[in-house]
Formats: structure tokens, sequence, C-alpha cells
């Protein structure tokens, strides 16, 4: 067992993003990082001596996922940062009429893997996340981040599917932040980074965007951190840095809130939806 005092899982965490903010951590020094990931990092992603675990896993299957968690909590009996980091960008989802579409036939069958990975994944991993974070003794970190986007806040017409799972993620995160603050402690809060260049897209698609637009992973990492540490001058001081889906757009941060209520009746309605402590 590591001596390391806190214990991270980063899923998507062998390349981009999740091995950035992994890098980030073990440099920190007092961290061990379980990186889950259906294939491997690199084999020069860590130094050998890199307090730094890779387990194959599929956040799309619970059961997969599942037994991940557990190994890491049967040597550890802790977790104190779960990054859902996990997500696609890009896949064929068969939504727009071909030239072989037929009236006689029905049309393929949408392919909904890219909600797979970045709804279905994010909420199998906040689920054992809070169940793991709450066996964990009092006093341990209790912070779970989700990898949102952008596109959780804007329409991408060239992507809808893509932009309906960020659009869930924004709102899972903010749904489930108050329980799970008020009733486990767990702080859960979300980054929505803007365009960064990672393998989640081919490099010659990156060209096709304007000059000057990328957001460096730096700053990406820098807001998790932030968020990890819960110390940000955008919220009060005193105030718990929980609920929070953060805008990344070159080296700026944007705290982004939600919509205002229409009128006092929606302010009822969703008010009667609150969890109690």
């Amino acid at each position: 067992m590591s001596n390391a005092l806190f214990i991270a899982v980063v899923t998507g965490g062998a390349s981009g993003i999740g091995l950035a903010t992994a890098s980030a951590l073990l440099a920190r020094g007092n961290w061990h990082i379980y990186i889950l990931d259906r294939n491997p990092p690199s084999s020069n992603a860590f130094t050998p001596d890199a307090n730094a675990t890779y387990i194959q896993a599929d956040v799309t299957e619970f059961a997969s996922l599942a037994s991940a968690f557990q190994k890491i909590f049967d040597s550890h009996s802790r977790l104190d940062f779960v990054f859902a980091n996990a997500g696609i960008a890009l896949h064929p989802d068969n939504l727009t009429p071909t030239a072989e579409s037929s009236k006689d036939e029905y049309p393929a069958t949408p392919d909904l893997t890219l909600l797979d990975v970045n709804l279905k994944g994010v909420i199998y991993t906040s689920h054992l996340a809070r169940h793991y974070f709450h066996l964990s003794p009092a006093g341990s970190e209790r912070n779970l981040i989700i990898t949102a986007s952008m596109a959780g806040f804007y329409a991408s017409p060239s992507v809808p599917v893509y932009t309906a799972s960020k659009h869930a993620a924004v709102g899972w995160t903010r749904s489930i932040a108050p329980s799970y603050w008020k009733q486990d402690r767990i702080r859960v809060n979300a980054i929505c980074p803007s365009l960064v260049a990672t393998g989640i897209m081919p490099k010659e698609m990156y060209a096709s965007f304007p000059e000057g637009v990328l957001t460096p992973i730096e700053s990406v990492v820098k807001a998790v951190l932030l968020l990890l540490d819960g110390k940000t001058e955008q919220v009060d001081e005193g105030k718990v840095v929980a609920g929070q889906t953060v805008e990344v757009n070159g080296s700026d941060f944007y705290f982004r809130k939600q919509i205002e209520f229409c009128n006092p009746l929606a302010a009822a309605v969703m008010g009667s939806a609150e969890v109690k402590a």
C-alpha cells in the first residue's frame, strides 16, 4: 500500500485532461492516483517511482467500473477525489438521412454511444464515488469533479448528441451537488472547457478552427485544482465551493450560474423538489 496521504480516481486518465490532471496531482507529492481507462497511458507518462496505478475499466459498464473502485478501496480504505473525466466527442449517430433512406424502411437506429460514455459513465462514476466516499473515514476530502464542456451551456448544431450529453452533465452536477453535500459532505463541481487540443478529436480537425481559439490544457488543470482545493475568489469567502459549473476559456474562468426562474411559480415548483438534509 502506498504511503500517499490522499487517494484519487481519474476516469479517462490515460491521456488529455485526465492525464494532465493526474500529473499535476502527483507533482504535489501527497497523492496516489488511480488511472481508470479502457487503454493504458503511454509507457513514459509517469516515472517508474510515481504513485500512479492503471486499472483497465469501461465507464459504460457498471460492473467493470465498480470492480475497479472496490479494488482501490480494498487497498486504502479511503477515497478523497474522483475526477469523472472520461468522455468522447466524435461518434457516428445515424441521425442524418442518407441517399439510402427509403419510405419503405425505418431509419437506422440512432447510435447513442456518446450518451453512454458522456452521461451514463458520469452517473455511474458519481454513484460509485458517493458510495466509497460515504465509507471513507471522517475528515477525508470527498471531492467529485465532473468534466462537462462549454457545449453544456451553448447549442452546437454540428454535434447535437455530444451537446445533449454535456448539457446533461451540467444539469446532473447542479442537481446532485446539494444532496451530496448535505448528506455526505461531498463537494461536487464541474469544469466546462472550451476547445482543448487533446486526443478527443483528430489533429487535422483542430486546424479547421480559427487561430488562437484553443484553450491551453494547463488552464483546465488549474481550474480542476482550484475546485479541488475549494478556494476561489468567485465564491464568497466562507461559503462551500460546491455545485459550481466553471467555463474555462483561454486563460479565463467563468463561474456560470443557473438561469433565473421565470416567475415565483417556477421557483416554487423547483423548490419543492429540493432534497432536505
